[in-house]
């Protein structure tokens, strides 16, 4: 899937391959998601569940952060009352801003004062 909808957010740029296998009577799924051509994080559970279960972000490093509980947490980044930019775990991913090329996955300084922090609603497909 590409240009994926994030916390209610279309993110051009933003793609998710999902993988599944059966667990029992249940089906075990983990969606990769990538941007900029880097993969920023993974959030798994269960096909059929509003919400993931645990997200594992990545870090700047390249190496990943550990399994939390939950959806990843998502911060709408706004000039004025317009979301121009989403930030996960400080990796900010601009491709919302008009007119502008989507750049690598960076690290901000500061969040700022029109941030709203969001929890990921990018259930597990």
């Amino acid at each position: 899937m590409t240009d994926v909808d994030l916390d209610g957010v279309v993110v051009p740029g933003l793609s998710a391959a999902f993988h599944r296998r059966a667990a029992g009577g249940r089906i075990r799924t983990v969606g990769v998601y990538r941007y900029a051509g880097v993969e920023l994080f993974m959030a798994w559970g269960y096909v059929g569940e509003p919400h993931c279960r645990f997200t594992a972000v990545r870090r700047p490093d390249n190496s990943w952060g550990p399994a939390r509980p939950g959806c990843p947490p998502v911060v709408r980044l706004r000039d004025g009352g317009r979301v121009t930019a989403l930030a996960i775990d400080g990796h900010v991913l601009t491709a919302l801003l008009p007119d502008m090329p989507a750049p690598p996955v960076v690290r901000p300084g500061t969040v700022g004062p029109d941030a709203t922090p969001r929890t990921a609603a990018a259930a597990c497909r």
